[in-house]
């Protein structure tokens, strides 16, 4: 690997720590130069935008893909199931305090959140993504029957990745896609995963240097002025990208990247929920759980909450979530908040009590020096706030729930359910019909399985181009 180790800059300007956030292949060149920048609760540095160098960095790559081509697939997959659950080991209180601080995470939250996530690197999570999508996982190594024809899966080149937001590990999952499927892949982590993703690449780069040299790792300040020419290149000399981010990211990737590139994109999505209370009278627990984790930045964060039942049951029950939230930020403690968005949330309390005064149909409960916010009102008013706010709505049956869902299909993802009976299966296909791609129990709705329908596609056929012989 082409690196530094982690370490204290003294030459610093703040005298903080300063992490390196790069990892390139042992093959590729060493960068001339360095810049430094702040990215989540870290002094991150980085390589600077040397065209000449980042040429050489993607040749490197590319020559990898030989090597990994040849690997079996059945090996492809122990080698990284053995890198992902050695990794999460070898972490230790040093690497979760650094990941804490760059995803500006709670250490509590910060284990919370490795730990789901890391459920999903293990050689038995692989093996069930690999065999979910591929019946036959030799077709990842070169053409199998399909009835009278021959097919085979193949990853198009180099995969570009570029990650968003501030929760770690989503950037390693994109990793291990890519390489499950034979793709060399280079890697710019969102702001707040910068320390988990870089010490996954060192990690599996010391465990197999295979892997290691069709893996590389970069964070930039992605978007601006200086890294444009940068990422022009970049833009055309992947075989595909993959972009992570909000609207406004995405279509940003979407106007810089060349038609004849594949471009995935996953953008911006909220989740909600739908509970009968009288069916599961402990549901409240769980709708804390899923507001809280991730601090509500996950895109399977819940944001809204359908309370079957008349104004009466649904007070009642945001009464009770509110205790629950409570009692969670004890367990979870919030991360760092921006005075932006601290400064937002106080605005939205004082002009949602004014509106209450004003008898509108609005009710609060907050604690002042915590966290949370539980809001009941109406739809009209809603916005995903962040800051573990939940918004509840009465609803009179299902049919009201999908009525009000439908203008938010464009963003519907992850929808958790608590307490539906028989009409769980005609709630879900009136879910699909308006977005939702993801229907699950309320409780396992922040930690989706390796082998989940990433908003709707399938994540490892989505990255593989397909031939068929004759």
């Amino acid at each position: 690997m082409t690196e530094s180790p982690p370490a204290t800059d003294d030459n610093s300007p703040s005298g903080r720590p300063v992490l390196d956030g790069w990892v390139w292949p042992a093959g590729a060149p060493s960068p001339i130069s360095h810049l430094q920048i702040r990215a989540g609760g870290l002094d991150i540095r980085h390589p600077e935008p040397d065209l000449d160098v980042a040429g050489r960095l993607v040749a490197s790559l590319r020559a990898s893909a030989r090597v990994l081509a040849a690997i079996p697939s059945r090996e492809l997959i122990a080698a990284l199931g053995r890198a992902g659950e050695s990794f999460v080991n070898s972490i230790g209180d040093n690497g979760l305090w650094r990941i804490a601080q760059n995803a500006e995470l709670s250490r509590e939250m910060t284990a919370e959140v490795v730990s789901g996530m890391a459920a999903t690197w293990s050689t038995e999570a692989l093996e069930g993504l690999v065999y979910a999508e591929f019946p036959d996982p030799r077709v990842l190594d070169g053409f199998v029957p399909d009835n009278e024809r021959l097919v085979s899966a193949t990853a198009p080149g180099i995969t570009l990745h570029l990650g968003a937001g501030s929760v770690p590990g989503v950037t390693v999952m994109s990793i291990i896609r890519a390489l499950l499927v034979k793709s060399p892949v280079l890697a710019k982590p969102g702001a707040g995963d910068v320390a988990l993703t870089a010490a996954f690449a060192r990690h599996l780069g010391r465990l197999d240097p295979r892997l290691g040299a069709a893996a590389a790792v970069q964070y930039w300040p992605g978007g601006t002025a200086p890294w444009a020419r940068w990422e022009k290149e970049l833009f055309a000399a992947a075989d595909q990208v993959v972009v992570y981010g909000s609207d406004a990211t995405v279509e940003s990737v979407r106007a810089r990247t060349p038609a004849s590139i594949r471009l995935i994109e996953h953008g911006h999505r909220i989740g909600v929920a739908v509970v009968d209370p009288t069916g599961d009278p402990g549901a409240v627990s769980d709708a804390a759980r899923a507001v809280a984790l991730f601090d509500q930045e996950g895109c399977v964060s819940t944001h809204l909450f359908f309370v079957l039942g008349d104004r009466a049951a649904a007070r009642e029950w945001s009464g009770a979530l509110a205790d629950a939230l409570s009692e969670i930020e004890f367990a979870l403690p919030p991360g760092h908040v921006p005075a932006g968005e601290l400064s937002a949330i106080h605005q939205m309390r004082g002009l949602l009590e004014m509106e209450a005064a004003s008898g509108r149909d609005t009710e609060l409960w907050y604690r002042k020096g915590l966290r949370w916010t539980v809001i009941l009102g109406g739809l009209d008013g809603f916005s995903p706030a962040g800051g573990r706010t939940a918004w509840v709505i009465p609803a009179a049956d299902v049919a009201a729930c999908l009525q009000a869902l439908s203008p938010l299909s464009p963003v519907l993802q992850t929808v958790g359910i608590a307490g539906i009976g028989e009409e769980r299966q005609g709630l879900a296909e009136g879910l699909a019909r308006i977005g939702a791609t993801r229907v699950v129990p309320l409780r396992e709705v922040a930690f989706p399985g390796a082998e989940w329908l990433h908003d709707g596609h399938r994540p490892l056929r989505e990255l593989v181009r397909w031939t068929e012989l004759h």
